[in-house]
């Protein structure tokens, strides 16, 4: 029982190694054996841009002559280096900020180099929330006035007779009349006026503007 169990830990360490290093991006940098020296994402592409994170690097330095430095040209800062007597495999962990990074070999920089931008990663959009309810008597919504942007509209339907219906720029979105129950909606709201209510008749208003 003791070495099943200790077998199962070593399996389960294993598996969660593969999972750490499975978040981390990878770089692969080739150096040598020639003249040649490039920087390539995990796929094979040559990396003319990258988005700001932690980095694995594995450099591969196919040459006693040729060594490769990765350097942040914006912060003025070594991030990676192999010596040139060195051949093989290095890998290093590296932070990029957004900036210009530049890499090449010490001895022969003038013919032996690349560069690439690192960007911002793209905001993810937020989403907010509304609140819309019907009964047989009114139909409501929570705010009368919204900022342009992605919402999630959750209506409260009580009434068999009447429905929840809103419109305006790009959203056209209603219940039935015999539905009673919660739904939501996920919309995207740009400046204009819309407008709710129980169809009909849409009297209530909702002014969306930056």
């Amino acid at each position: 029982m003791s070495r099943l169990l200790l077998l199962t830990v070593l399996a389960l360490a294993l598996v969660a190694g593969r999972g750490e290093g499975a978040e981390t991006p990878r770089l692969v940098g080739t150096v040598g054996p020639g003249f040649t020296i490039d920087l390539a994402d995990a796929n094979g592409a040559h990396v003319n841009s990258l988005v700001a994170g932690r980095y694995e690097l594995l450099v591969h330095d196919l040459s006693d002559e040729h060594n490769f430095v990765l350097g942040s040209k914006t912060a003025g800062q070594r991030l990676a280096q192999t010596e040139v007597p060195f051949v093989g495999d290095m890998s290093f962990t590296v932070d990029l900020s957004p900036g210009l990074y530049v890499y090449a070999c010490s001895p022969h920089f003038q013919t032996m180099n690349g560069s690439f931008i690192v960007v911002s990663p793209t905001p993810v959009p937020q989403t907010k929330s509304l609140a819309a309810a019907v009964d047989s008597r009114r139909a409501s919504l929570s705010r009368t006035r919204a900022t342009p942007g992605r919402y999630r509209v959750t209506v409260a339907d009580r009434s068999r007779s009447r429905n929840f219906h809103l419109a305006g720029p790009g959203v056209d979105r209603r219940t039935g009349k015999p539905f009673t129950g919660t739904v939501t909606w996920t919309v995207q709201l740009r400046a204009g006026m819309y407008r709710f209510g129980s169809d009909p008749k849409l009297l209530g208003r909702l002014i969306v503007a930056p």
